[in-house]
């Protein structure tokens, strides 16, 4: 029998590639490391020096598309095609696309495969948006893009599909240990973010679908009119004007803190909600999303203390202030409600967001005011936001209820015509 060695092999199965068609040719620019020469390639395979049995580390795909040729160097992930199986795998791939139709070289070519990286994409998305969030929401945001530029690295955003998307849920609640909630909040951050992807940097051409994520309802707390009144009586004098304006207007403690004098129209009795506070920064908008200035009536109690502030002082002097003269902080508010409370012997729970401006738009509803005058004077941008304040208070349900009953009614003997013929 005749002897046949390993280069005799290599060069049988190089005989063998006429037979295989593939899409394109794995190549190498590499040469044998010990003489020199360039590698045999053996389709299905890989490239060797027969002689010294080396190979190489680095392939590209070659291939001739729309008359142009292309060299693949990597994957669509940015990872180079360091073996042969890697570039085989890329090799099959790219037939599939071509195929199909769907073959684009650009996503397959490292430098421009970078601007369609998620990591990227998400670092131009912050700097697109982080001056239009409040300030103090800003630790939380780059937080939700630092965990999503982790987990999705450098997946391309056009390969992003509903999979990827309950993956990274299950990421969030079990290696983030989330709860439903904060998750629900992350994913949308990035459904956010995919939406800038498709409308302002015109990278896709539709969102894929998020999965759900069943969120419990917050029951808010909020007092009932006599409650407030008695509540009221512990705020101490100096400070009467602040929480008094915040029980009858309901807006949020935040927009009254960043209320000036140049806001009332005396005139009109009226003020306008046009600025807020976000933490100890002053912003020259409301919060909410397409939020707008809302203008609303002044509460007659509080009409007094109003004018005569707007009287004695100029337009950009704040309309409530503390007892050393200045506007109230985040802070000082926070310390003003815990006193109260403690006063009250209220429990911790009950915030002074619930004991204003939830309680105003719940005792309203209640007062049969409709949804719509409501939304409008709490500023919704819709009356969708203002349907959660639409309570019934339990003893006007008790009143209702007993309009029902399971018990006969006595039959009632009713007069004959004759009966009202006689009393005319």
């Amino acid at each position: 029998m005749t002897k046949v060695d390993f280069q005799d092999i290599i060069f049988y199965l190089h005989e063998l590639n006429e037979t295989w068609y593939m899409t394109g040719k794995i190549r190498t620019k590499e040469k044998c490391s010990v003489c020199h020469k360039p590698f045999i390639h053996v389709e299905r395979m890989g490239s060797i020096c027969p002689e010294h049995k080396t190979t190489p580390s680095r392939f590209y795909v070659d291939l001739s598309f729309k008359g142009k040729r292309c060299r693949i160097f990597c994957d669509k992930q940015g990872q180079p095609l360091d073996t042969y199986r890697r570039a085989s795998i890329v090799q099959s791939k790219i037939q599939w696309e071509i195929e199909h139709d769907t073959f684009e070289p650009s996503r397959y070519i490292k430098a421009e495969l970078q601007g369609f990286w998620v990591t990227n994409l998400l670092d131009r998305f912050l700097d697109f948006k982080i001056n239009s969030i409040a300030p103090s929401y800003q630790k939380d945001y780059r937080r939700m893009v630092t965990v999503a530029k982790d987990y999705f690295n450098t997946t391309d955003v056009r390969d992003i599909k509903k999979l990827d998307l309950i993956n990274y849920r299950d990421h969030l609640q079990t290696k983030c240990s989330l709860g439903n909630k904060t998750t629900k909040n992350y994913l949308d951050h990035f459904k956010t973010f995919l939406n800038y992807c498709k409308d302002d940097m015109e990278i896709l051409d539709r969102l894929p679908a998020f999965p759900e994520i069943e969120v419990t309802a917050h029951t808010f707390k909020w007092l009932s009119q006599d409650d407030q009144i008695e509540l009221f009586e512990h705020v101490p004098d100096a400070d009467k004007p602040i929480i008094g304006f915040l029980m009858l207007h309901g807006c949020r403690p935040s927009e009254a803190r960043a209320l000036k004098c140049k806001d009332v129209d005396i005139k009109t009795q009226t003020i306008t909600i046009s600025c807020t506070f976000s933490g100890h920064v002053y912003r020259e908008k409301r919060k909410g999303r397409g939020s707008r200035p809302v203008t609303i009536p002044i509460h007659p109690e509080l009409l007094e203390y109003i004018q005569a502030r707007v009287t004695g002082n100029l337009p950009e002097a704040f309309l409530f202030v503390n007892g050393k003269g200045r506007y109230y902080s985040e802070t000082k508010l926070k310390r003003v409600w815990d006193v109260v409370r403690e006063k009250a012997g209220i429990d911790k729970s009950l915030r002074l967001y619930d004991a204003t401006r939830h309680s105003y738009a719940s005792q309203l509803a209640n007062a049969g005011t409709s949804i719509f005058k409501i939304s409008r004077l709490l500023g919704h941008s819709s009356t969708k936001m203002t349907e959660k304040y639409a309570h019934e208070e339990i003893n006007t349900l008790k009143i209702d209820i007993k309009k029902l009953s399971l018990k006969k009614v006595e039959s009632v003997t009713r007069p004959s015509p004759e009966t009202f013929q006689s009393l005319k």
